[in-house]
């Protein structure tokens, strides 16, 4: 186990942890996130949270269950001295439930690709296609006119997946791919053109859920026979 914790020791929750290339995980609402079967091993660990200073460097695990403590500094803006009164309030990703579904994925409760604000900034995708680039179980189509399209195989082939934006369905609108035409016959399977609707820079998190995944209740009231993926927006702070 490995806990993470600030340079006030308060333990930072949905801390974005990769070990050596594999699928990057997050710590629970205890800062706290499992490294696996790794007793007295030495592992190559990356580990992210926006607001903090990022850490890269190699971790001796005991041979024992013990839990490891890492500590990630505060990054400090130097600002004109203030009182402030309140309470801290969640993020938008914490309101929408991701972070939660995000940890009952790490559990096997679910089944989907999860890409945190972390994983954003530390890509800096000029485009949101370039982000969608390469990930299991999505397709990118382009349309004649430079359009990229997010597609996967289906029931019936290869179709659009359906693209939630902050719990609402992304329609095409003036810049689109038309699959039957890119694929040489009939029909008008339209899907939406990713990058003319969202900017990476307004880019939160985003989910996968591939044809058949066991998905959540809250995106389930959709098409999903070709998989869906939810996009959220906002501030990655």
């Amino acid at each position: 186990m490995l806990k993470v914790i600030g340079n006030d020791s308060i333990p930072i929750p949905y801390t974005w942890v990769a070990v050596e290339g594999a699928t990057a995980r997050i710590t629970d609402e205890t800062g706290i996130v499992s490294l696996g079967p790794a007793k007295h091993k030495v592992l190559t660990v990356s580990v992210r949270r926006i607001g903090y200073q990022p850490w890269y460097g190699k971790l001796e695990m005991p041979d024992t269950a013990a839990t490891l403590t890492l500590m990630l500094p505060r990054v400090v803006q130097q600002i004109a001295g203030v009182t402030v009164t309140g309470r801290a309030m969640a993020s938008h990703l914490e309101l929408t439930g991701f972070y939660d579904r995000w940890l009952q994925r790490q559990k096997g409760s679910l089944s989907a690709t999860f890409i945190g604000p972390e994983e954003i900034e530390r890509r800096s995708p000029a485009r949101t296609s370039d982000l969608l680039a390469g990930l299991n179980g999505v397709s990118l189509i382009q349309g004649k006119h430079g359009e990229w399209c997010v597609a996967a195989y289906g029931t019936g082939g290869l179709c659009f997946m359906t693209i939630l934006v902050d719990g609402n369905v992304l329609r095409p609108t003036f810049r689109k791919c038309n699959l039957g035409a890119l694929m040489g016959g009939a029909g008008a399977l339209e899907g939406p053109d990713i990058n003319e609707v969202l900017d990476p820079a307004d880019l939160a998190g985003v989910e996968i859920y591939a044809r058949g995944a066991n998905m959540p209740v809250k995106l389930q009231g959709v098409d999903n026979a070709c998989g869906v993926m939810a996009i959220w927006t906002g501030s990655r702070h």
